[in-house]
């Protein structure tokens, strides 16, 4: 090396000489493999034959070769500046020296086999930044708690096969890190590659397991593992947090503040406590947050307080504590202090209030209630930053209202489309540009606007995310010239009624009140429920009639959803003649009793029989919903197939065949093939046969199947009953 003396505080001084090194060796391999003499390039640009050239010319001729080297950028400025003398030039013969010196050393009756004596095995690329460098730290120290296996034979298994030595490819990296199941993102696993990639295409895997193993290492010889591998938890200050630190909170939101203030943005610093309630409630409300499951885990014995440590814990786990200041909590902590200790809140008052924009409390109690979800003051709450436009001054209000009027007056006769323009800018479609951008807008389409009438349309539409052009572009641009107008013509208007004529309301039909019975029948059987045993509550007299407003209330409890008005019609029907204000309950319960039993009668038999044709469609498949002719059919062609069923016609096994993942289901083609090995598809018409198929459908996926457990079954039950047709 040369000896130029370097200066106090440099920054060579501090420069690793490790690093240098390796890029040298770098260079060094790049020489060996390619054969290219990188001193004569130097030489040519020193006739003189000074040993120095400028620093200009010395990065120009190692620039074409920095990428056959597989040099960075960083370590190309390092070897420059350490071979760089006092006056700015760079000692060209020291740097031969080392680069070129070892080459003219080598005997050239040594056997070479493929260049790679040169490689460094340990070599590793640098990471300029000083948070990727910290980050890969994190990423090495959770994969060595992740993996509890030796990874080194892995890569070796493909060592062996590809003749590599040391490396291997990025995409078999990938394979070994996913088949031991550790949890990489695309950042991590390219700063990863970053790190280790070796001429362009290859990983140094040698090295990466090396430090590995030295984490391991240094952990176990500080006794940070417990016996199970994982670190000891609360340990007191000896390892740094695994997790990248976080700005610090500036006015409530983990943000930089920016250097120039934005037009657009008026935040609200001194908010009130009602202000704050209102926030909070917006929040849960967009992300459906239950704000007692994080507040009731700090009150073990039900007392209904927790300090304020504890309460601000909770608030910045359920993702609120970002939203709110320092000051904004002292308010907070204020609204719901226990008045017995002034130390701890009520944290039960706060969920009460927050859970209000969802519902109304004990409102079991209150049935006649119509709950508001959401309340109209979560509904209409502005966006943070918008200017209460209400309390602004007036002389900016008549500047915007100015400002309005030229852009209307523009818009209107030059016939301007303000939409494509600010859709180009927004690429989000969050309905939001920059107020810079805002201003380019106007300019290119000739809206020329004086700086304070700019500054009031900007105030008027701004928020935290930028100016607002969906409502500007509402108010300013309704599009009123491009709808038709027919002025010779005027929309006829309807006579108001006289006042004598009374408006009676129609009766419902009895198809209606059928598809009402049909609705709640279908439900009830489809969930199991008995009505009765919901109705039969509020009837405390056994009288056999409840009030109506007991019987809605007992169709919501037994989970049939009907309609109001299906409810108010069902109330009708069912009215007792005794009492206008109740419901005969009975006669509810008898008619969705009837509403799918047939009555049939054999020939030449006087006894009439109810044969209930119970169908409970899929829940999952809306196509296998079945009409009453086709349960009929179903019901004929099960009668059918009955006279053969699995004990006889072993039809399971066929099915058992087909069905390779034991799912449960077969296809249509499949369930037809095992009915004709039995010879039993001669019982069935194609009509029979498609109802079957529709009874016992299961979705999977786009295609429709057969359950045939549940047909085997069925075909069982009606065998041992006795329920089978004999002559067809």
């Amino acid at each position: 090396m040369h000896n130029t003396k370097i200066k106090e505080g440099d920054e060579r001084e501090e420069m690793e000489l490790n690093q240098i090194w390796r890029a040298c060796r770098k260079i060094q391999g790049a020489i060996f493999r390619h054969n290219f003499d990188i001193c004569a390039d130097i030489k040519v640009h020193d006739p003189d034959c000074t040993g120095f050239v400028s620093e200009a010319i010395f990065t120009s001729v190692l620039g074409k070769y920095r990428k056959v080297a597989g040099l960075s950028e960083f370590e190309l400025r390092d070897v420059t500046d350490y071979f760089q003398i006092r006056d700015g030039r760079i000692a060209y013969r020291q740097f031969c020296k080392v680069v070129c010196g070892e080459n003219l050393q080598k005997s050239s009756d040594k056997e070479l086999a493929s260049g790679l004596e040169w490689n460094d095995p340990w070599h590793l690329n640098v990471i300029p930044q000083p948070e990727e460098r910290r980050k890969i730290c994190l990423i090495l120290l959770k994969i060595a708690r992740e993996n509890h296996l030796p990874l080194m034979p892995y890569f070796q298994d493909y060592e062996l096969v590809a003749q590599n030595v040391g490396v291997v490819t990025v995409s078999h990296f990938s394979r070994v890190l996913h088949f031991m199941k550790i949890p990489l993102s695309e950042s991590d696993f390219l700063l990863l590659l970053k790190r280790y990639m070796k001429d362009g295409y290859l990983v140094n895997y040698v090295a990466f397991l090396k430090h590995i193993d030295n984490i391991m290492d240094y952990l176990k010889s500080h006794n940070l593992l417990d016996n199970s591998g994982d670190i000891i938890a609360n340990f007191p200050g000896r390892l740094v947090d695994l997790e990248l630190s976080q700005l610090p909170a500036v006015n409530g939101c983990q943000m930089i503040q920016p250097v120039f203030p934005d037009a657009c943005n008026h935040p609200n610093l001194n908010r009130g406590q009602c202000e704050i309630v209102h926030c909070i409630q917006n929040y849960i409300y967009k992300n459906r947050v239950r704000t007692c499951e994080f507040l009731e885990k700090f009150d073990p014995l039900q007392v209904g307080s927790i300090t304020k440590n504890q309460f601000e814990r909770g608030l910045s786990n359920m993702g609120v504590g970002k939203y709110i200041s320092q000051r904004e909590f002292a308010l907070l902590t204020d609204r719901y202090l226990d008045p017995l200790d002034t130390n701890r809140i009520r944290w039960r008052n706060f969920v009460d209030e927050i859970d209000t924009v969802f519902t109304i409390k004990n409102l079991d109690k209150m049935p006649q209630c119509v709950v508001e979800s959401p309340l109209a003051h979560i509904r209409e709450l502005p966006r943070p930053g918008t200017l209460d436009w209400q309390t602004a001054p007036q002389d900016i209000r008549d500047l915007c209202e100015d400002a309005m009027s030229k852009i209307r007056l523009r818009i209107r006769n030059r016939r301007l489309y303000l939409h494509p323009f600010f859709r180009n800018y927004d690429r989000l479609h969050s309905g939001h540009v920059n107020c810079h951008q805002a201003n380019q807008i106007f300019r290119i389409n000739g809206i020329l606007l004086s700086n304070p009438e700019l500054e009031a349309v900007l105030h008027r539409y701004g928020n935290e995310l930028g100016f607002y052009y969906t409502k500007f572009l509402d108010d300013v641009d309704p599009a009123e010239y491009a709808m038709p107008t027919m002025s010779g013509k005027q929309a006829l208007q309807e006579c108001p009624q006289f006042a004598r004529e009374k408006v009676e309301k129609a009766m419902n039909s009895e198809e209606e009140i059928t598809r009402i019975l049909t609705s709640a029948k279908r439900q009830a059987v489809t969930k199991g429920i008995t009505c009765m045993e919901f109705l039969a509550d509020y009837d405390r007299h056994r009288e056999g009639e409840i009030l109506e407003s007991d019987f809605k209330r007992a169709l919501d409890n037994s989970m049939i959803i009907l309609s109001e008005e299906d409810a108010s019609t069902l109330a009708n029907v069912f009215r007792s003649p005794n009492r206008v204000a109740c419901v005969r309950y009975r006669d509810f319960c008898k008619a969705l009793d009837e509403i799918f039993i047939q009555i049939d009668t054999n020939m030449g038999d006087k006894v009439v029989t109810a044969v209930p044709l119970l169908h409970l469609p899929n829940l999952d498949c809306v196509d296998c919903f079945l009409n009453f002719d086709e349960r009929t059919l179903c019901s004929q062609a099960l009668m059918k197939l009955a006279r053969r069923p699995d004990e006889i016609s072993n039809l399971s096994q066929i099915f058992k065949d087909f069905d390779r993942q034991s799912c449960g289901s077969v296809t249509q083609n499949q369930f037809l093939r095992a009915i004709t090995l039995r010879e039993m598809h001669n019982m069935l018409s194609r009509r029979e046969l498609d109802a079957v198929a529709k009874c016992f459908g299961v979705k999977r996926g786009l295609c429709l199947e057969i359950n045939y457990r549940e047909f085997l079954n069925i075909l069982d039950v009606l065998f041992a009953t006795g329920q089978m047709k004999r002559n067809y």
